[in-house]
């Protein structure tokens, strides 16, 4: 690894650590844990920012022979496979309690029968028994190095079991996903579509992390999305407060109750075990084809050769031969003491999966020994009273056929030699070799392990086969119990359709007029009425009011202050006409009946009719005045059109109704001796006033 790849690894994961004990603590403020409705976030904040801290941890004393360094960099890696197994486990709690739509209390672990029965999801259960497998096999790594192991310079290396972490890790990552997806229905939108992008990050840094090793793509995934769930929580959060829904612990819908048969249920259950395994085999799948596609890299081996071979010993996974070519031999010219060879060394891999990617040879050899310049297949050295062999690497003059030409593939050999001169009585078949060798082991080239891949694959093949099955025969049900209710639904809406056409038809219209056009709407409809008292309003100086404002000022006004007397018109029990401009016209007593309170009705409705403009007035800044003009007497009424219908009403009673608007005073209520005499009894008047009205000649009126 790069010092700049270290370096960017260590600041991304402490960065991202410090936000993630950030909101952990934040979750935390105010609240005791054992009532706070987001304690299981809090745990997957914490969990979370230790695990990355402790990632940075194990970066920082990579490679630190100190007695400081060796235990942090086990300690780190130790708690950064137990923390990734935690935050599993609470991950998949925390989706379980949004399912349940309250908090759960982790008591329900200890009972996991009953709590089943009580509609707790069964993956909680599984991913608690994976993560407490996980645990136990990281607890055992630290001192068998089955996960990972250490070499002498305190570097931390993948073992032979390393990929079945990542299966142990990704396993329960799936089953939450499956978990999430079946009870997608139960969840709020934007609560499905928060937990289900916390998946995307992790699921693509298991690719990454199997084909690019050295970046902490899983950790650093894993921080991202517990900042996504906190940044997704205060957003529910916020949801329920502008909702006024604050006494819910957790954002959520409320469950459909629907009437299920009880062999659709087991249909759903059959249902989600094979969805839940086809996932996992997947995920399986894919994690060995990409192991089988990188191979898995094997703990370096160190091999002692107290007795050297003379040919290749296939019993022995790797056999390594070194001795004095008997036909290339003479004395040294310039030293009649030493004898030059050449030396030939032959590297035998007998394994049927494992390359030998790396390799170290050493045999010893007499002080006063040399080598010639140019040997073959290896960089020479000559230190301690030994000869030293490494496999060439990149940048090594000896590198002449490039590095792969060196790695000794499954059933192959690798020969390597020099030109040396040494004392005439030494015999390299006498001396004792150690050869050290790293390798890779190729999955996909043991036919054991073709066999369980296809077993594995034939499986998955038949479980997704099941599930899509199943999941059509449960389409296919759902299809045809909405069926059997389209009828009752639909019927349902075309009596509210009714409901609501009546309701509008007698907001237009009064009741007898609405009941008599239903039943006969291509008759024409027009009565007399003996009794009825009438108002008109307007707004004194409307014209030069509005000349001041826009538009959509002039009509937000008006609206607000005739929605006040419409609402009053509704309790009063008076009926309102129309409104045309500023005006606006009631009417009251449309009975056949002469003698009726209408006029009673109408006074009341008018002063209330001040109250209003008076309230009006105290909350804008536009002060309006209103003149108020009210006359009792016979009429007719009646509805024109036949699509844009409308009613109205007609008469001299309209007539001198509206000239007492007109000629009243503002905020008064000016009505005929007509009004004046069906309501002296319970109002009082000032002295009579005359106006001349078109048509009738000199008019007494009076002012309320």
């Amino acid at each position: 690894m790069s010092d700049f790849t270290r370096f960017i690894s260590i600041s991304s994961l402490l960065f991202i650590s410090f936000f993630c004990f950030q909101t952990g603590i934040f979750l935390c403020s105010g609240h005791k844990l054992k009532q706070n409705g987001r304690r299981t976030l809090v745990f997957v904040e914490f969990f979370t920012g230790f695990m990355l801290l402790s990632d940075a941890l194990a970066y920082f004393y990579r490679g630190n022979t100190t007695a400081v360094g060796f235990y942090m960099v086990r300690l780190s890696n130790f708690f950064v496979f137990v923390c990734n197994a935690s935050v599993s486990f609470f991950l998949c709690f925390y989706v379980c309690e949004f399912i349940k739509q309250s908090r759960l209390n982790f008591s329900i672990l200890l009972a996991p029968r009953d709590s089943m029965k009580k509609g707790i999801p069964v993956h909680l259960f599984i991913v608690l028994c994976l993560c407490a497998v996980n645990f136990c096999l990281i607890v055992v790594s630290q001192f068998t190095d089955f996960f990972y192991y250490f070499d002498d310079k305190n570097l931390y290396h993948r073992s032979t079991f390393y990929p079945l972490s990542v299966v142990l890790g990704i396993l329960p990552e799936i089953i939450v996903f499956t978990m999430l997806l079946q009870n997608r229905k139960k969840l709020a939108l934007n609560v499905f579509v928060s937990l289900l992008l916390y998946f995307s990050l992790p699921l693509l840094s298991v690719a990454l992390i199997l084909v690019s090793y050295g970046f902490p793509w899983m950790n650093v995934s894993f921080g991202l999305g517990a900042l996504h769930l906190f940044y997704s929580s205060m957003k529910l959060l916020e949801l329920e407060f502008c909702s006024e829904n604050r006494s819910a612990l957790i954002a959520g819908p409320v469950y459909k109750t629907e009437a299920v048969s009880t062999e659709s249920k087991k249909r759903v259950v059959r249902s989600h075990f094979w969805q839940a395994l086809s996932l996992c085999l997947g995920g399986i799948i894919f994690v060995l084809v990409i192991v089988s596609i990188k191979g898995v890299s094997l703990p370096e081996k160190k091999l002692t050769i107290e007795k050297p071979y003379t040919e290749n010993d296939e019993e022995k996974s790797v056999c390594v031969t070194f001795s004095r070519n008997a036909e290339k031999q003479w004395v040294d010219g310039d030293d009649i003491g030493r004898t030059g060879a050449q030396y030939d060394g032959v590297i035998f891999n007998n394994m049927k999966s494992t390359i030998i990617t790396d390799w170290k040879f050493s045999i010893s050899v007499p002080d006063n020994s040399s080598v010639d310049p140019g040997p073959w297949n290896g960089t020479f050295s000559l230190s301690g009273g030994r000869l030293n062999v490494n496999k060439p690497h990149e940048g090594d003059k000896e590198n002449i056929h490039g590095e792969d030409f060196y790695r000794i593939t499954p059933l192959k050999t690798l020969g390597f030699g020099c030109i040396m001169y040494t004392p005439h009585d030494y015999q390299p078949l006498a001396q004792e070799i150690v050869f050290t060798y790293s390798c890779v082991l190729k999955p996909l080239t043991n036919t054991f392990f073709d066999i369980f891949l296809a077993l594995l694959f034939v499986v998955f093949i038949i479980s997704t086969t099941v599930m899509l099955f199943e999941g059509k025969l449960i389409r296919v049900e759902e299809e045809n119990r909405k069926l059997e209710s389209t009828v009752k639904e639909r019927t349902r809406e075309l009596e509210a359709e009714k409901n609501r056409s009546e309701h509008l038809l007698l907001n237009i219209l009064p009741k007898e007029i609405a009941k008599e056009l239903s039943a006969h709407p291509e008759s024409t409809i027009a009565k007399e009425y003996p009794n009825v008292t009438v108002l008109f309003t307007d707004i004194v100086g409307f014209t030069k009011i509005s000349g001041e404002m826009t538009a959509e000022e002039v009509v937000t006004m008006l609206n607000k202050m005739f929605s006040m007397f419409d609402e009053r018109a509704q309790r009063e029990g008076i009926e309102k006409i129309k409104t045309i401009g500023d005006a606006y016209m009631a009417a009251a007593g449309l009975t056949l009946e002469h003698f009726n309170d209408g006029a009673f009705r109408m006074i009341r409705f008018a002063k209330g009719l001040l109250s209003d403009v008076r309230a009006f007035n105290e909350t804008s800044n536009i002060k309006l005045q209103i003149r108020l003009g009210i006359n009792s007497g016979p009429l007719v009424a009646g509805v024109i059109g036949k699509t844009k219908f409308i009613y109205d009403i007609w008469g001299d009673t309209v007539n001198v109704a509206s000239r007492m608007e007109s000629t009243g005073l503002p905020m008064r209520i000016h009505v005929t001796e007509m009004t004046k005499v069906q309501t002296m009894s319970r109002y009082e008047y000032s002295k009579n006033t005359e106006i001349d009205v078109k048509g009738k000649g000199m008019m007494k009126t009076y002012f309320l």
